[in-house]
């Protein structure tokens, strides 16, 4: 990633990632979608688990972006070490999984009550959560490897792995959830138990490319050896995790604003998340291969094809968000009419998808610079960014909007935070590219 055109380079990795991406969010939306065949009760109640799931998720994010910046960074410095790394990142992950979803498990009840869950769709959010969080920890596991590939420029395997993944998953999904030939399906616990299905898969590609690649090393490290790998990438990969687990802890409050006006109305909010989701995976994918982009750059000394990099992937989101705001404010009434016939719920996504698109260019910004300041090694300025966009604006922000105009002040406040705090991200990684400044090594 050191040499060669950069706008060429970030077309040829950002892709693969586009693919991979549209199957995992796309399964996603069609996940929301078979739900809402359950009825407006499994829809809330899969809803009020979002940010939960999404907490887990970005701690997989989070570690992932570690080991992506410290695999690439010593990867552009010609580190003989690299391959040591990334079996260290894997068991480390499996590590922290099991801790952090012991913890969901034996909070999960207290959790969804304070989070304003009723007391009715609690057994079905137990009943879900209780199958989703041992199967993610394999997920887990899966995507810090995958991450390890990306930094080393294999960004195609990624997309044919997670493409497949999704596909598997949705195959299961139906007859999961509905049943099939006469045999019961197991409802809302069935999308879960399609997850685990295909998540194991997953893990079994990753480890078998990974040892392609020859980045993994026989029998399990010592202890020294771990220990020094765990401190190099959770330097980055604590900070990214926490800016990442602040945008889903940011929407479990907004959620929780919400459930003031009904289940519907998160019912509405969860499925305009997925939407949103899918709506803005070309900034997610351009953000997933910044991080060992500017990390290999920055170990090769090439501060310079950063700058360029960062500046052309702001001019692009800006362009991408300003059409997304108005195809989905057009087609917001009918993209809700095709989840739901129940009008309350739909009147809450069209007004989800009337205001909050606005902001998405400058989303897209904040999450390409978060990206670019972890593969930099500045973790700081990224997790400055994201509580600043999530707990100093969003959640106060959205909590005044839904005391003045009630669910759509909620929408309101998101958006503005988005566009404050996005147009600060792209000042500061302005900035900090400057020839005349010398950035943190």
């Amino acid at each position: 990633m050191t040499i060669g055109p950069v706008g060429g380079i970030l077309l040829r990795l950002t892709l693969p990632m586009l693919g991979a991406l549209l199957a995992m969010i796309g399964y996603s939306v069609a996940e929301t979608w078979f739900i809402a065949r359950l009825g407006p009760q499994a829809l809330a109640a899969v809803s009020f688990t979002f940010p939960v799931t999404m907490v887990v998720i970005s701690l997989a994010i989070g570690l992932g972006a570690g080991t992506s910046a410290v695999v690439a960074r010593a990867l552009g410095a010609g580190e003989a070490a690299a391959g040591a790394l990334v079996i260290d990142a894997m068991l480390l992950t499996a590590i922290m999984a099991s801790v952090a979803l012991l913890l969901g498990e034996l909070t999960l009840y207290p959790l969804f009550r304070a989070l304003g869950a009723p007391e009715n769709l609690l057994p079905l959010i137990a009943g879900y959560l209780h199958v989703w969080f041992p199967a993610a920890g394999v997920f887990m596991v899966a995507m810090v490897g995958l991450s390890a590939a990306r930094a080393a420029g294999d960004a195609k395997f990624q997309g044919i792995a997670m493409a497949g993944s999704a596909a598997l998953n949705l195959a299961i999904a139906t007859p999961a959830i509905f049943g099939i030939g006469g045999l019961p399906g197991l409802g809302l616990p069935g999308a879960a138990v399609a997850n685990g299905l295909a998540w194991g898969p997953l893990l079994a590609a990753t480890l078998w490319r990974l040892r392609w690649h020859g980045m993994l090393h026989d029998g399990l490290p010592s202890t020294a050896r771990f220990m020094a790998s765990a401190r190099r990438i959770l330097h980055v990969g604590l900070p990214a995790a926490g800016s990442n687990t602040i945008i889903p802890v940011s929407g479990a409050i907004v959620t929780a604003i919400l459930a003031a006006y009904g289940a519907k109305a998160v019912a509405g909010f969860g499925v305009a998340g997925r939407i949103e989701s899918l709506s803005m995976i070309a900034f997610l994918a351009l953000s997933a291969v910044m991080n060992p982009f500017a990390g290999q750059n920055a170990g090769a000394d090439r501060l310079d094809r950063v700058r360029t990099a960062v500046l052309g992937s702001f001019a692009f989101c800006m362009g991408l968000g300003a059409v997304l705001a108005v195809v989905l404010w057009l087609a917001g009434p009918r993209i809700a009419g095709a989840f739901t016939g129940d009008t309350e719920v739909a009147g809450v996504i069209a007004a989800y998808l009337a205001v909050v698109p606005i902001s998405y260019g400058a989303a897209g910004i904040i999450a390409v610079a978060n990206s670019a300041f972890n593969g930099l090694n500045r973790p700081g300025a990224a997790v400055l960014i994201s509580v600043a966009r999530t707990m100093l604006v969003n959640v106060p922000v959205a909590w005044l909007g839904g005391r003045l105009f009630g669910a759509y002040g909620v929408f309101l406040g998101v958006c503005v935070a988005n566009l404050l705090v996005g147009g600060w991200a792209a000042w500061w990684m302005w900035r900090a590219t400057a020839p005349d400044r010398q950035m943190a090594q």
